[in-house]
């Protein structure tokens, strides 16, 4: 039997599922510079994360982080075209930015990731090391929000005055009263003689 009721929630389902798979990439661009955090506060300076691979994950990792922002620059100068507040294009950067659960799993997998390809070393108590991960993913999570909505502010600003049109300037045209018009007409009427006047002459 068709239920009505159920047509708003697979209309949210629906609308859920492509953000979602819009926030995927900024997940696994994110989760690296926070996988490198929670490493550095894991196990301090005692090895570099991913062994004769680091240089390689550091790259990585600034490319990556450099490629999100100029595609974020990029999409706010778009979205500043259509949005009127900085508030609602900051709400729309956001939505490609992945929840904080998300981004969490995408900084344990880069970490698992580093730690597979190095070689064995000593241990550390998981629960710290759970701490550390959470704690890295919530602040590249908080930083990313600022970041957005800076880009977002900075945007809308250089558009609207890019696109500021210049008031008119208030019009200085002398108002006539209508005595003083029937005055000057009269004055101009007979500044010259008439013609019956200069015949006669």
């Amino acid at each position: 039997m068709y239920d009505a009721r159920s047509r708003p929630t697979l209309a949210a389902a629906r609308k859920l599922r492509p953000m979602r798979a819009r926030a995927l990439p900024g997940a696994l661009v994110l989760g690296l510079p926070a996988a490198i955090l929670a490493h550095a506060a894991g196990y301090g300076s005692g090895h570099a994360m991913g062994g004769s691979y680091h240089g390689f994950l550091v790259t990585l990792c600034i490319a990556g982080t450099a490629g999100a922002l100029i595609l974020a620059g990029m999409l706010a100068w778009l979205g500043a075209k259509r949005a009127m507040q900085g508030s609602i294009l900051a709400a729309r950067l956001r939505g490609y930015l992945p929840a904080w659960t998300t981004l969490a799993a995408a900084t344990a997998l880069w970490f698992s990731v580093a730690e597979s390809i190095e070689p064995h070393h000593q241990s550390v108590s998981p629960l710290p090391l759970l701490a550390a991960l959470a704690l890295a993913a919530w602040l590249v999570h908080v930083v990313a929000r600022g970041i957005l909505t800076f880009l977002a502010a900075i945007a809308l600003a250089v558009h609207s005055a890019a696109h500021a049109v210049r008031e008119p300037l208030p019009s200085l045209r002398f108002h006539q009263t209508p005595r003083a018009h029937r005055l000057l007409r009269a004055t101009r009427r007979y500044a010259r003689p008439p013609p019956s006047a200069v015949i006669g002459a």
